[in-house]
């Protein structure tokens, strides 16, 4: 795997007014970079909770620009990564764990696609089939 889904974390991240120098080192050193529709549906939900001004349109213009980067590179659900989210959930239950909907699609979309979970939250994925890494590790 040389390629990575960012999580939505990640892209918070990014466009965030200081943003945390690993992650942005890590979006430079890395070309090989994608985005899925779930970060997108949560990103645009929690620009709806914000109480619209100042903040809500900085940010809102900042995940524009970035997504508007990845138009070529956004990932959706198919009926590879839903059943592989399916296959994670199960595995996470039967650890005695929850695995919540969307972590489990974003995990699918990443494996569906062969691909490297760049997130902030290791442990949500941990003992999973699957491959994770914190870009906010060594920053």
């Amino acid at each position: 795997m040389t390629g990575f889904l960012l999580d939505t974390n990640v892209v918070s991240e990014v466009v965030r007014e200081l943003p945390n120098p690993g992650v942005t080192r890590f979006l430079t050193d890395n070309g090989d970079l994608w985005i899925s529709t779930i970060a997108i549906h949560e990103l645009e939900f929690g620009l709806q909770l914000l109480a619209k001004g100042r903040r809500q349109s900085a940010l809102r213009e900042g995940i524009s620009r970035f997504v508007d980067t990845y138009t070529d590179r956004i990932l959706p659900i198919c009926h590879e990564s839903a059943k592989w989210a399916a296959i994670l959930r199960v595995q996470a239950k039967r650890s005695g764990r929850v695995l919540d909907l969307a972590d489990a699609l974003v995990a699918g979309v990443a494996i569906a696609n062969n691909l490297t979970l760049a997130t902030r939250n290791l442990r949500h994925f941990d003992n999973l089939a699957m491959s994770a890494i914190s870009p906010w590790k060594n920053a």
